[in-house]
């Protein structure tokens, strides 16, 4: 090949390689982010709506039942303070689907979250046939209810329930705490009256029952699907068709992801999540890297933040009434009272972890541990949940009530009665951890091969001129004798 030619293949294919390798390292990064914008942003047909729709990552939740371990005390009389020994963990699988899905035009989709649970004895310290004793909530509930009316009306209410009931406590078996179910008169009798002003739902009562395999238990979901806003993938945008929940100004609003789907997240400070079991969302706050599977991600979790409502962060005073009474606990306990048919329910994290001590106090046998708070962990570039441990207590206020006098049988006179915690886990397998690792090594490792390539493109053109230049320094050298000399006489 003449060196002209050799010389512009060299240059011509040293360009093409430069300008592409170049570009493409450029723009690689907007290439990965459309790329995985395609796949993520949820549609009958994107790769997520599978797994999202029926997640296939196995998923535990674990039930911690507190018992009353000196009951029998309390109920002689005896001024003591409630202690506490937790039974459990026990385990059940769950399994979530998506049912009666609509999209709509705006880039959301409206759908039922199906959920079910099975028991896994193997993985139990326990079984269901375990007898736990505690409060019994419908008493509770009553009085709780009735606790503003006059106290002629409370009287004969009273006289009424001990009917039915010696005292305010009950055994069951862990079956019936959870799913099963526990009958009680009282529930019967106030199902034949619809206009009472105690609303019970249901023929039994369970902290889970009626709802393994229900898909209206939680409600309606719409969702942003990120067709319009990739940053807004998975945030809610109604529940049960509001915008709001009971809670009043900021914190009745419907927002954050419930922790399926989330858009590429690049360590922003706080992330959001919201909660139907408690009609409302949480803040978790950033805590540092962490790494699972070989792949790097961010850790949230939980700090005293957490069902604040007012006492620590101003912000938070909207989970109160604007007139702060005696309903509005001291920080770490959420009153969802409104939220189960009108309990004296609160949510706290489990054994009272980052509450103020004022209740805690009163009762004996927790023991709050930093490995029991809320917490998630996600891989930034793509979003995808590395881990979940989704960890909290439920508990009933127990206080004196005047003219309820089976309600009034604890020591002291106002007790936050820890009933039972949970701890739902979810960790990425293998599997999805591969397809993990390999879109990041693409993410990664393009531009390296791309760099590779523009520096092979600047060879082949340095080649190129330098065959050039060698060519032209040839053709302009001088010949070593010059002819003219020979001609001319010589000089002795």
């Amino acid at each position: 090949m003449r060196p002209e030619r050799k010389s512009a293949c060299l240059m011509t294919f040293g360009s093409i390689l430069v300008v592409i390798g170049a570009v493409l390292a450029v723009f690689w990064p907007s290439i990965f982010f459309a790329t995985l914008k395609s796949l993520m942003t949820l549609s009958p047909n994107s790769a997520s709506y599978g797994i999202w729709r029926d997640i296939p990552i196995p998923m535990y939740m674990e039930f911690h039942m507190f018992n009353i371990s000196n009951m029998a005390d309390v109920m002689a009389g005896k001024n003591v303070t409630l202690e506490f020994e937790e039974f459990g963990p026990y385990v059940y699988r769950e399994s979530q689907k998506k049912t009666n899905l609509t999209w709509n035009d705006n880039g959301t989709v409206t759908y039922y979250n199906e959920r079910f649970w099975h028991f896994q004895p193997d993985m139990s310290n326990g079984s269901l046939t375990d007898v736990i004793y505690s409060i019994n909530p419908i008493v509770a509930t009553v009085a709780y209810v009735l606790r503003d009316t006059p106290t002629f009306f409370r009287v004969p209410v009273d006289v009424f329930m001990r009917m039915y009931h010696e005292h305010m406590f009950i055994n069951a078996t862990v079956s019936e705490w959870l799913f099963d179910g526990i009958d009680d008169p009282i529930i019967d009798i106030a199902m034949r009256f619809p206009d009472l002003p105690i609303n019970i739902p249901f023929d039994k009562f369970g902290w889970f029952y009626a709802r393994n395999g229900s898909i209206e238990y939680d409600g309606s979901f719409l969702m942003n699907t990120g067709e319009n806003d990739f940053s807004q993938l998975g945030n809610l945008e109604k529940w049960r068709y509001s915008n709001e929940t009971l809670y009043r100004d900021e914190c009745g609003a419907v927002k954050g992801s419930t922790g399926e789907l989330w858009a590429p997240e690049l360590g922003q400070p706080e992330i959001t999540v919201f909660a139907p079991d408690i009609c409302t969302y949480m803040t978790l706050s950033k805590t540092g890297p962490m790494e699972l599977r070989g792949i790097e991600g961010m850790n949230y979790a939980a700090n005293d933040s957490l069902f604040d409502n007012g006492y620590k962060y101003p912000s938070k005073a909207c989970y109160c009434d604007e007139v702060r009474d005696a309903n509005c606990l001291p920080s770490g306990a959420l009153n969802v009272s409104s939220c189960r048919f009108g309990a004296p329910a609160f949510v706290t994290q489990p054994h009272f972890l980052n509450m103020d001590p004022y209740y805690a106090s009163k009762v004996k046998g927790l023991n709050p541990k930093p490995d029991m708070n809320f917490e998630l962990a996600l891989e930034m570039y793509t979003g995808m949940p590395l881990r979940v441990a989704a960890q909290l207590q439920i508990n009933l206020l127990i206080r004196h009530i005047r003219g309820f006098s089976l309600n009034n049988q604890l020591p002291d006179p106002d007790t936050l009665v820890p009933m039972f915690w949970f701890r739902q886990e979810v960790r990425i397998t293998e599997d999805y951890a591969s397809l993990a690792r390999l879109a990041l090594s693409l993410r990664s490792g393009i531009p390296y091969g791309l760099y590779a390539l523009t520096g092979l493109g600047l060879l082949l053109l340095v080649g190129g001129i330098y065959v050039l230049m060698r060519k032209l320094l040839k053709s302009n050298d001088p010949p070593i004798l010059d002819s003219t000399l020979e001609d001319e006489p010589r000089l002795m």
